[in-house]
């Protein structure tokens, strides 16, 4: 059976029992379990109020699970654990900035040569090397000059023991011709014999007229040397004239035919001589 009362839940008496039979002192919260009034069907009988409770009966089944509660405060943590195991290197990162640079290490052995490399291309041929025109000749023997004569040179059959020419024409004799104009250097020694009479001159005599570079040997023996440097045009003709009042002997030394004397004659550049007064040079300087 089961009585209600005003706000009291319905509760079960354990044994059936008449509408009329409920009370409501005896309803009660359901926790709470007391007899109803005695139901003369029931085969045990009417307990009467205050009668002993029956034992307690078996728990009922497991009620639904309430809501989660509110998290307790955290709380306080546990000693360090032991390093695990080494993990998987990870992706290579970013590249950093560049570090400033170290200083200079000691050089290392020098390595082994590397092969040879290809040959570059064929450079550009250079000038071509040209002989320049000129004389090489000695003067022999013993020659005594006449006043206004030239001194003689070796003939042209002893070239080239005695003289050497290239680019100058001789006429075995005693004159040089100029075949290639430009600028010029000439050196002559002349060898005077004891005995001479003093002042002995002489000089280089151009195309029959000119007389140029004079030297003279104020005693009566020693040297006269004649030296110019000059610009000629082709064709020109050059001599080593006995400029003095009176002749002149040449000789050698002994045993020694061929050093009478020696002339030189080169062409060293195409342009002639510029001439440039003082001032020009005090201005340049």
């Amino acid at each position: 059976m089961s009585c209600k009362h005003s706000d009291y839940d319905y509760m079960d008496c354990g044994y059936p029992c008449g509408p009329n039979y409920c009370q409501p002192n005896y309803c009660q919260p359901v926790i709470y379990y007391y007899p109803c009034p005695q139901d003369p069907s029931c085969p045990q009988g009417r307990p009467d109020k205050d009668g002993e409770c029956g034992p307690q009966g078996p728990a009922g089944p497991q009620g639904a699970t309430g809501p989660q509660g509110v998290a307790g405060p955290q709380g306080v943590a546990g000693p360090q654990g032991l390093r695990g195991p080494q993990g998987e290197p990870g992706p290579q990162g970013a590249t950093g900035p560049r570090g400033p640079r170290g200083e200079h290490g000691v050089t290392g052995p020098k390595g082994a040569a590397g092969p040879q490399g290809a040959a570059g291309p064929q450079g550009v041929p250079g000038p071509q090397t040209v002989i320049q025109p000129y004389i090489n000749s000695n003067i022999k023997g013993v020659q005594t000059i006449a006043k206004g004569g030239a001194v003689k040179f070796p003939p042209l059959s002893e070239e080239p023991q005695e003289f050497y020419s290239n680019g100058i024409e001789y006429d075995g004799d005693d004159t040089f011709t100029i075949k290639i104009a430009g600028l010029y250097s000439l050196t002559c020694v002349l060898s005077l014999a004891d005995g001479n009479p003093p002042d002995n001159y002489f000089y280089i005599e151009l195309d029959g007229a000119s007389p140029v570079a004079g030297a003279v040997n104020l005693e009566t023996g020693g040297q006269v040397v004649l030296t110019r440097v000059g610009y000629h045009a082709a064709n020109t003709t050059l001599r080593i004239v006995n400029g003095s009042d009176h002749a002149v002997t040449l000789s050698h030394s002994f045993g020694k035919i061929s050093s009478t004397g020696h002339l030189s004659i080169f062409r060293f550049a195409d342009n002639g001589i510029v001439q440039v007064t003082t001032e020009e040079i005090a201005t340049n300087c």
